[in-house]
């Protein structure tokens, strides 16, 4: 897992930088329908076990996580 210091940015921007990782995020800004859309990436990683350990260690009140690879088919259900 890298832990990131980057600046506030376009979430949807800095999810294409970094395919098949999750991603976990600080959200400063979200649309009208409450969606994220501004934020400072906190840390990436391929496991999204290292995300939730970093996440538990560190103060962040409004968090987003996310996956970047490919999404599951219509129907088909993810336990994490």
């Amino acid at each position: 897992m890298e832990v990131m210091a980057m600046e506030t940015n376009d979430i949807l921007q800095i999810e294409k930088q970094y395919q098949d990782e999750w991603l976990l995020f600080e959200v400063y800004e979200v649309d009208e329908h409450e969606r994220p859309i501004r934020g400072k990436l906190l840390a990436h990683s391929p496991s999204h076990a290292a995300l939730d350990e970093f996440l538990s260690k560190i103060q962040c009140d409004d968090f987003y996580v996310t996956y970047t690879g490919e999404r599951p088919k219509k129907g088909m259900a993810v336990v994490l």
